[in-house]
């Protein structure tokens, strides 16, 4: 089979919105295909399908089970054995309320991105959700739900906004519902620093294709917001490890190295990406042939 014949299917959630959501996949798409690739979009879970390959783009924390069962059905799925990627299965920072001092922490939420798109999914899903479903994430319907979570007492709330997880100066500061919500973590507030600045690294990976990353933020938060900067730096071994535990084929690891200690933040096998695709331009020319490496054929 040459690669002019294959053909790839990527599986992402009913309600993830792909066509409309800015993300890295997007922009690999028209690379793939220029280089002879056909490529298919499955959303329908008991859709019947052909293809060489599956790329398993479901932008969850916790991939259901009609997903990853679908993906089952193909030769070979990029991302098939990453089912999870809450935090409780990979941070290596979380702090229990009993225990040693650990300094400065951050309360975060359990789900990848703040929780938003388990929440999201979950009123989609109620009596309410019927008239939800065709509105759009950042419509009025999604800033008011916004506002009354942040209303929620911590032993209740759901989802966290993402560029503001609050920092606090000492694990008793918490406030005390915190530590009775399964739908939050804290962990250890470990940042690197350049100066006065926050600093985030990326790395970027398919197959044996690979790109690192930066930004750099007043913010202890940091978000990309177009200020991602390209990077000649050595991945750590330690992260290398970690992929391979994980399984991930593809993705983006955001870390920090402090004290010499590489502190892995966090993981994300959906990688987003600005609406201005000229900002990943090298970063696609980086990574697309990696696709190559889940085909049946390299001829």
């Amino acid at each position: 089979m040459s690669t002019r014949d294959a053909t790839i299917a990527i599986i992402a959630h009913r309600d993830d919105m792909f066509s409309g959501q800015p993300r890295l996949v997007r922009l690999l798409i028209p690379r793939w295909e220029e280089m002879g690739l056909r490529v298919t979009v499955v959303t329908d879970p008991a859709s019947a399908c052909e293809a060489d390959v599956a790329f398993l783009h479901v932008s969850l924390s916790l991939v259901p089970d009609a997903y990853s069962e679908l993906a089952a059905r193909f030769p070979r799925t990029v991302n098939g054995s990453v089912r999870d990627i809450r935090r409780r299965a990979f941070s290596r920072l979380l702090v229990d309320q009993e225990g040693p001092d650990p300094g400065r922490v951050i309360v975060k939420t359990d789900w990848n991105s703040g929780g938003w798109r388990e929440l999201r999914g979950e009123i989609l899903a109620s009596t309410v959700g019927r008239w939800a479903r065709p509105l759009q994430p950042t419509g009025r319907p999604w800033r008011w739900v916004s506002r009354l979570e942040a209303a929620r007492p911590w032993s209740r709330r759901r989802a966290l906004p993402v560029d503001a997880y609050p920092v606090f100066p000492s694990r008793e500061a918490v406030p005390e519902g915190v530590w009775k919500n399964p739908n939050l973590v804290v962990e250890r507030f470990v940042a690197e620093r350049e100066g006065p600045l926050y600093v985030c690294r990326h790395w970027l990976f398919l197959g044996d294709r690979e790109a690192t990353r930066r930004t750099v933020s007043p913010d202890p938060t940091v978000k990309f917001r177009g200020a991602m900067e390209n990077t000649a730096g050595r991945v750590p071994e330690e992260l290398r490890r970690v992929r391979e535990e994980l399984g991930f084929d593809y993705g983006k690891f955001d870390y920090g190295i402090v004290d010499g200690e590489v502190v892995l933040y966090d993981v994300n096998r959906t990688p987003g990406a600005s609406a201005d695709a000229r900002v990943h331009a090298e970063t696609v020319a980086a990574l697309s042939e990696g696709i190559l490496e889940f085909l049946p054929s390299r001829s």
